[in-house]
């Protein structure tokens, strides 16, 4: 429902984040369209977005320092994420077990994970045990100990999640095609690494990568709950306040993927083969953005009137499902997709999806296409907006994009903006099926 919204915050295996029991389940009263973003400064100059919501007696924080997987060192792919796991590992004078047993008692939640470029992290608290949760995030986000001990068992975990993945071709497959199509980038390189560059990671390159990336001007926070404005500006200074102004951050150019002439195929014998899909596309700031948005739900939302599962599910039955996503962070911009189908399938199912961009470029969606994309996303857009937590969530993406405070009010007016000529426009720019890349995973007849 807000795949635009959550992308950037990685999905984690569930060891990766200290959920302790949490008792942070109430639902928020204010609709989501009532509630109100401000921009705050405190006196350190940091910056927030706040929402203040009293009628629960919940507090919850997101932030993000830009600057992820795409600054891990040559040779040391991985290191990113196994830091952001080790945050919960021990901070301050407390090793891990004494840092879990305070979380415990404290029945809150504390997280962090890593994307290609930013480390997130989060707290979700009750509002009267606010000011010691907080000061175990201060610990954690300015003083990680990275103790020998526990680098070693979070290594292991890494290692063994490595070797899973190594056969699990979802995962093969989408790591490929950034290799395939950003060759010689920092964006090609795994975020989670490989097993030969984890195992070289040592506690001084971490305490290293720490300092060199958890800074104040790189740091973007968004607080919402049960907290004043005034409260939450000193907040954010007993948090943040004692980091670095300065991050050291190597700037990573813009880039867009290149062509492929044919799929790249990674051979393994199974009855099914995987592939994954994706064409360049718009950045969040571009004009037509809104009309990509109604476009992607055209053709790949997922569901039954969606033409790709339309065409390549319920009149082919070639695969069981087929979804696009509209990827956007600070390098690149995609329409990413993907599908499962028997082997001697796949060729005859990527000449439907080849097919099915062609004619929305030459055809576009009907009248009737059209309106029903712009009711669902404008209609759900806000439904999911129901706890403190999702909607920190979803405003740090928002701002990590790009957008401004008033998003929550201003996305559904660009989307009712559309018109269903802005969307065919669109869909001569993007959908250029000479410009798809393919990656494989399987034994696949690539021939009709």
């Amino acid at each position: 429902m807000l795949s635009e919204l959550r992308q950037p915050w990685p999905r984690r295996r569930a060891g990766s984040v200290l959920a302790l029991a949490c008792v942070l389940v109430g639902a928020m009263v204010l609709p989501a369209a009532a509630l109100t973003v401000e921009e705050i400064v405190s006196r350190k100059g940091i910056k927030a977005w706040l929402v203040e919501e009293h009628s629960v007696p919940l507090i919850a924080i997101r932030y993000a320092f830009v600057g992820g997987a795409v600054q891990d060192p040559a040779g040391k792919e991985g290191l990113a994420d196994v830091m952001s796991d080790l945050l919960t590992e021990g901070a301050g004078d407390m090793p891990a077990a004494a840092f879990k047993e305070r979380f415990l008692r404290l029945g809150s939640n504390l997280s962090a994970a890593s994307g290609r470029d930013a480390i997130f992290g989060g707290l979700e608290t009750l509002s009267a045990r606010f000011e010691p949760s907080a000061e175990l995030l201060r610990l954690m986000v300015t003083a990680p100990r990275f103790d020998r001990e526990s680098v070693e068992q979070v290594r292991a975990q890494h290692l063994t999640d490595l070797a899973q993945a190594a056969t699990v071709p979802t995962k093969i497959v989408v790591d490929r095609w950034y290799a395939e199509a950003f060759p010689g980038s920092v964006y090609a390189r795994p975020i989670t690494g490989t097993s030969e560059s984890v195992a070289r990671i040592t506690p001084d390159d971490l305490k290293a990568q720490h300092a060199r990336l958890f800074a104040r001007d790189v740091l973007k926070i968004v607080i919402v709950g049960d907290i004043a404005k005034a409260a939450a500006a000193e907040a954010i200074d007993a948090i943040f306040g004692g980091l670095p102004e300065k991050a050291q951050v190597t700037p990573v150019s813009k880039v867009e993927p290149r062509t492929l002439e044919a799929p790249v195929v990674v051979t393994m014998d199974q009855p099914l083969a995987t592939a994954t899909f994706g064409l360049p596309s718009l950045p969040t700031d571009h004009p037509d953005f809104a009309a990509l948005q109604v476009l992607n739900h055209v053709i790949g939302s997922g569901d039954f009137d969606s033409l790709l599962m339309d065409e390549v599910r319920v009149k082919r039955g070639l695969a069981y499902s087929i979804k696009t996503s509209l990827l956007n962070d600070s390098i690149s911009s995609l329409m990413l997709g993907g599908f499962a189908t028997k082997n001697e399938n796949m060729g005859a199912a990527l000449s439907v999806v080849k097919e099915v961009l062609a004619k929305t470029v030459r055809e576009g969606p009907t009248q009737f296409q059209f309106e029903n994309a712009k009711r669902y996303l404008t209609g759900s857009f806000l439904l999911d907006f129901d706890t403190n937590a999702k909607v920190a969530a979803s405003l740090l993406t928002v701002w990590l994009r790009g957008d401004k405070p008033d998003y929550l009010l201003t996305r559904n007016q660009k989307i009712n903006t559309v018109t269903l000529a802005d969307v065919r426009r669109v869909a001569a720019e993007v959908l250029k099926p000479d410009r798809l890349i393919v990656a494989i995973v399987g034994d696949p007849k690539l021939t009709n």
